[in-house]
This record gives structure tokens, sequence and C-alpha cells, in this order.
């Protein structure tokens, strides 16, 4: 079954062509700015730098919104607790800092392939387990939906309308059943995954056709990436421009 990947309109953005190695120093640097800003101008070029980038990068903005969806809970949560215990700009100034950390983490994956930027990680000598569990855990996610959405066909084959209240016994066993099933299935189909990598000698180590190189172009992208930091540190010190 299909299913829309999170990466997977990186080869027609316009930052893919970019080293992957760049990327991930220059997003990671940026994050670790932002985490350090108290002031709202910083935090107002950080995110509007970010959002830039996103906007022009050629990723629709459909495959954006949904990434956000799922980002919302991490955003007003911290935000409605930082309103009721330190007021309306502190909460501003969190949500800033949040959603500029959030922009910039969605742009680094989706203009960048999983396995390039896997093995961007690699380089920089992320553990090798480390990594596998990363991979694995991505893939796994598409594992349990296509056992999930079989287990569902399964069902209306068989007349489960779901209809009902969970407190009905029937339906309460039936979606238990279904539960237990998905994970036992996925299981399955995991160690055969394993076998199969094991057969093809899989070492952990991430190996793809890309070649990384940086270019003239790379370090443009770092000097741009390193003149925001600069611009928004020097913001926070009170250094008017």
């Amino acid at each position: 079954m299909n299913h829309g990947e999170i990466d997977q309109y990186s080869v027609r953005s316009r930052w893919y062509g970019f080293d992957p190695r760049v990327k991930l120093v220059c997003v990671i640097g940026l994050v670790v700015v932002t985490a350090f800003m108290r002031d709202l101008a910083p935090l107002v070029v950080i995110f509007a730098f970010v959002a830039a980038l996103l906007l022009l990068s050629r990723v629709p903005l459909r495959h954006l919104g949904g990434g956000i969806v799922l980002a919302l809970p991490f955003i007003i949560f911290p935000v409605l607790a930082m309103v009721i215990t330190s007021g309306p700009m502190p909460a501003l100034l969190m949500t800033l800092r949040i959603v500029s950390s959030i922009f910039a983490l969605m742009l680094l994956i989706t203009t960048t392939p999983m396995f390039d930027l896997l093995k961007a990680m690699r380089w920089f000598h992320f553990p090798a387990l480390m990594s596998s569990l990363l991979l694995f855990t991505y893939r796994f996610i598409f594992v349990l939906i296509d056992e999930m959405e079989r287990m569902k066909m399964a069902r209306k084959a068989r007349g489960f309308t779901g209809r009902g209240s969970l407190l009905s016994r029937d339906v309460f066993k039936t979606l238990s059943y279904t539960a237990g099933m998905v994970f036992v299935r996925s299981n399955a189909r995991a160690m055969n995954i394993y076998n199969a990598l094991m057969a093809r000698g899989f070492t952990g180590e991430v190996v793809t056709l890309r070649r990384f190189k940086a270019r003239p172009a790379d370090g443009a992208l770092g000097a741009v990436f390193v003149c925001v930091g600069v611009i928004a540190i020097l913001l926070q010190m009170g250094v008017a421009f």
C-alpha cells in the first residue's frame, strides 16, 4: 500500500542539491541558537528566516501543514503552561522558539531523503546502533499502518461496521483482537525484513548511491545560516543595527 512519506518531495525541493552534512550542521546550529534567545527581535528574525526557506523549498504547503499538525501537541501544551505561570509575553517567546525550531527541523527532513540524512549523521560518527534504530523505527511506522489497513479490510469483509460503543462487549472484543493481531503480524513482517537484510550483508552502515561532496554553494548556504545566527545573537546582546 502507498503511504505519504515525510521525505517524498525532497528530490524536487529547491534545497535538495545541497550537501546533507552542511544542512544538518546548519539546522542543528540554528536550533541551538534559537534555544538561547530570550528577546522578541532575534526570535522574529530566526522565525522569518526559516519560514522563508520553507516557502521557497517547493515542498507543497499541504505536506508541510501535515507535519505542523503532528507537532501541535508539542506547541500547545508548553505554551499554555507558560501562559498560566508567566504571562502572555513569555508564552509568545516560547511559541516563537518552539515553532522556529520545528520549522528548521522540517526544512531538514522534508528536503533531505531519509537515507541521505542518516548517512550524513554517520559521517559525524553518530552511533551505528542509534542510526539503525532510527531507520527501523521510521520504516516500522509504515509496516504498522499497512497491517492496520489490512485488518480493517478484513473486518469489513466479515461484516464489521464499527458501529456501537466501546462499552459493548462485542465491539471491544473485536477491537482488542485486532490490536493484538496488528502487533503479531507486524512483528512477523519485521523479522522477515531483518532476515532479508542479514541475507544481503547488512552491517548497520547506511549505504546510498549519492556521494557527498561539498561545493561553493554549500559554503554559501552555511555562511547565510552563520550570518542569521550572528545577527540574532547581536540582537540578543542589545547591539543595534
